[in-house]
């Protein structure tokens, strides 16, 4: 009987789930063409990261904490499953996340580090104390909105902003919308 009920979960779990693809991943274009002002953080290496890492990338900024949860985790688990779908495509290697810490008190570098660990390769996650994090913040929210914890930005290779992404992400709209983007540059 074991060994039935392994089959049939081996089976269920091997079988594609059937998605409804027929919607398109949303995405609000606010403040699309927005450039991104200069900003100084420090990454989970403890190395400046700032908006010249940005240059000639494509790059989607996720806002969060390490003790965020399902809204934070769920967007990262999404972005890696993004990264994933174009990882034999030449896609990939300008394509990067930064996930930017609002809680650098509690956020160490080695706390981003253990976080962003399991979502692979091109997650980088920093963060600053004070004044150059609210104006990063600030210069990435719409007028009279601060962004919440799972917000999901891209921003393309000259640092203007492409697009606000909005859950629910599912991983081939979400893939798909971001490979629209590029190619309208």
């Amino acid at each position: 009987m074991r060994a039935y009920i392994a089959a049939l979960l081996l089976a269920v779990l091997a079988t594609p789930a059937a998605a409804d693809h027929g919607e398109a991943q949303r995405v609000d274009h606010e403040l699309d063409g927005w450039t991104v002002g200069d900003f100084a953080l420090v990454d989970h290496h403890g190395a400046p990261y700032t908006q010249k890492r940005l240059d000639g990338k494509w790059t989607f900024v996720v806002f969060g904490s390490t003790r965020c949860g399902e809204p934070c985790t769920s967007v990262l688990a999404a972005l890696a499953g993004l990264r994933e779908r174009i990882a034999r495509t030449e896609a990939v290697k300008s394509t990067q996340v930064l996930f930017v810490s609002l809680d650098p008190e509690h956020d160490s570098a080695q706390a981003l580090r253990r976080y962003l660990g399991p979502f692979g390769a091109g997650f980088a996650g920093a963060s600053a104390k004070g004044e150059p994090l609210a104006r990063l913040v600030e210069d990435l929210s719409s007028p009279g909105g601060a962004r919440s914890a799972g917000a999901l930005l891209l921003i393309g290779p000259n640092r203007e902003l492409r697009g606000e992404f909005l859950p629910p992400y599912d991983v081939p709209r979400l893939t798909a919308a971001f490979l629209k983007t590029r190619a309208r540059r």
